[in-house]
């Protein structure tokens, strides 16, 4: 076990529309590594596959006894008797069904999608109520993801990946000031690159990935917990024979450990900072990592955030334990 806390899996996010097996890799990777996984109500209401990975034999057998309690479900306006239907109902109109092909927002389903999400909604809330999740809810402020933004371009790393100078910075804080949500930032940083001439074509995708993604995740997780993001298509390091539905949870994380597959994938990043990372890790108990991340050459993050690590991130999983 990597972590003692629990994981949030922000990397099975709805909008990375992942095929079932990307999915299901993802999430036993998550259920090995740490004391429990957390999802977004989105992910789990909007992944097309995410039944078909919830109802996996190790997966109910391990979340019904030893595992049981370790599945969270951590969003806004959640109540324990919530169904996924109740959810959905609740989201406004201008929601992105990223698992309906084209993406439409809710107000725009046909009948014919409506009613074939929905079906499938209720075939998700069976396979949860088999697993009995908790269920936990986060209350924030609108403004909550432009402080948590503004706080991370607060750091010296950040010139020379996205900003020559402060003056720059401030101009572009400055032109953010009224974008709030998610989406909002993910439009205004597109054009906004767009228009200036001297950055580069993938420049909104790094700022997506290195800042946006990050501080959105982060307003989901509690301190000690740490949640994951990686562009990597297919984990082919982890053989697939590890994905048989007959191999226990308990049996996975011992064949994870004896070929420490999941450490040579994993970079660590934390507002810790690097050096800060491998005391949390040593301090919280974690075998392996702490006697021999460094001998081994496993590779952790010399920044204390995620600039310049998107090249890097087409190959590893990063990691954000949140202090």
């Amino acid at each position: 076990m990597l972590l003692k806390e629990k994981m949030f899996l922000s990397n099975c996010d709805s909008v990375r529309a992942l095929t079932s097996e990307e999915l299901h890799k993802r999430f036993l990777l998550g259920l090995t590594l740490a004391n429990g996984v957390v999802l977004s109500p989105n992910t789990v209401l909007d992944n097309r596959d995410i039944s078909d990975t919830l109802a996996k034999a190790n997966v109910l057998k391990y979340l019904n006894e030893e595992g049981r309690g370790r599945l969270v479900l951590r969003g806004f306006n959640l109540e324990q008797d919530i169904t996924l239907n109740d959810y959905f109902e609740a989201l406004p109109g201008s929601y992105i069904v990223s698992s309906i092909d084209g993406s439409p927002s809710k107000e725009q389903l046909t009948g014919v999608q409506a009613r074939a999400l929905i079906a499938r909604l209720n075939q998700t809330q069976q396979v949860l109520t088999a697993l009995n999740p908790s269920y936990e809810s986060v209350q924030l402020m609108p403004t909550s993801l432009q402080q948590e933004i503004t706080l991370r371009l607060d750091d010296a790393d950040v010139f020379n990946h996205f900003f020559q100078s402060d003056g720059e910075r401030q101009l572009f804080l400055h032109a953010a000031r009224d974008v709030v949500s998610r989406s909002e930032w993910y439009h205004f940083t597109q054009s906004y690159f767009a228009e200036q001439t001297r950055y580069t074509i993938d420049a909104s995708a790094r700022f997506r990935l290195e800042v946006i993604d990050p501080a959105y995740h982060s307003l989901f997780i509690s301190s000690g917990e740490g949640f994951l993001q990686d562009q990597i298509k297919h984990l082919t390091q982890i053989p697939h024979r590890l994905l048989d539905v007959g191999l226990s949870i308990k049996g996975l994380q011992r064949e994870l450990s004896l070929l420490a597959i999941p450490y040579k994938l994993f970079q660590f990043v934390s507002a810790l900072g690097a050096g800060e990372v491998l005391k949390f890790l040593v301090e919280s108990g974690i075998d392996y990592a702490e006697t021999q991340a460094t001998d081994r050459g496993y590779d952790f993050a010399t920044r204390k955030n995620w600039f310049g690590l998107y090249p890097k991130m087409r190959n590893y999983i990063g990691l954000e334990i949140k202090k």
